[in-house]
């Protein structure tokens, strides 16, 4: 099992022992479903990202209520490509770039965000184009209104870990069906 997988299966404990009621995790995606994402999203999927989804293809939560982490839920393949597109469509085409920290590009979304984690339009992206002093695939939370903040993470796997890690660590709240962990915003 590689690092990544570690992370979130210690994390995805932690959240089946908290928050029984949780949406179930889905089964691991395959290849084929991993290949149509990178194609549907133009994106070369960074292998962290494929690591996560060959444990856990997202979560079973169709009304999206029952997101384990700040109520966000773990995006399934199809949910991933229809909010890159939405946002991509819809909020890539802002002709006003928006001042950002310089571990971020300047624009309000960018095709080169994936997101993985989402709630009522907020999301939690991998930046697959960081700016000049950003890292490659590190994890940025975008609320749906884009004031984005410094990365929360440096990558996937570090972003589990953190959370896993705040949460054993008592830096949370379980909030109706949701670990709030404001750190991790």
């Amino acid at each position: 099992m590689n690092q990544t997988a570690r992370e979130f299966a210690r994390l995805r404990s932690i959240v089946e022992r908290e928050l029984p009621g949780a949406a179930p995790f889905r089964p691991g995606a395959s290849e084929q479903e991993l290949d149509r994402l990178a194609t549907e999203t133009g994106l070369v999927l960074p292998a962290e990202l494929r690591d996560l989804l060959r444990v856990s293809a997202g979560q079973d939560d169709p009304d999206q209520l029952n997101g384990p982490l700040n109520f966000h839920h773990f995006l399934t393949v199809d949910e991933i490509v229809a909010m890159h597109r939405m946002l991509t469509d819809v909020v890539g085409d802002m002709a006003e770039p928006v001042e950002q920290p310089a571990l971020l590009r300047w624009t309000v979304w960018s095709e080169s965000w994936l997101p993985f984690l989402a709630f009522q339009g907020d999301c939690y992206f991998l930046d697959l184009a960081p700016g000049e002093r950003g890292t490659l695939g590190q994890v940025v939370f975008r609320p749906n209104v884009p004031d984005l903040g410094e990365p929360v993470a440096p990558s996937l796997t570090a972003f589990l870990a953190r959370a896993a890690d705040l949460v054993e660590a008592g830096h949370v709240k379980v909030e109706e069906s949701t670990l709030v962990v404001p750190d991790l915003c």
